[in-house]
């Protein structure tokens, strides 16, 4: 029963890591997310050492060392690559797109010196 206790409690001190950041990792900075990987590895890696090995002491020793390089390679792995942006060059001139040169298929253009029909009497 200690020994469930132990790793409930380790479990619960897992899941309130996430409010020890003051303020939200940037997703790109590989240092940020190696810290927080740290974190949550030795964090877990002590928890289940604890809960699992036959010595408590020495499993939760052994747990967060290796949970915590686990978590940093992770967190660094996981980063994002950063943005770069390549310059597009401009167009030399304005081009519409084919699309909007003909009529609808099935349809066919007015004929030549046609006009639009007035509108009906009351409608206006």
């Amino acid at each position: 029963m200690r020994l469930a206790r132990t790793g409930a409690m380790a479990l619960g001190l897992a899941l309130t890591l996430a409010a020890c950041a003051g303020r939200p990792v940037d997703p790109g900075d590989a240092a940020e997310r190696a810290a927080g990987g740290v974190l949550w590895g030795a964090t877990a890696g002590a928890a289940l050492g604890a809960t699992f090995a036959i010595n408590p002491t020495i499993g939760a020793a052994f747990g967060a060392a290796s949970g915590a390089a686990i978590g940093a390679a992770t967190g660094v792995a996981a980063a994002q690559p950063a943005i770069t942006y390549a310059p597009i060059a401009p167009a030399s001139a304005a081009v519409t797109p084919g699309f909007y040169d003909s009529w609808a298929p099935g349809t066919f253009a007015p004929p030549p010196g046609t006009m639009v029909p007035p509108p009906p009497a009351g409608a206006g």
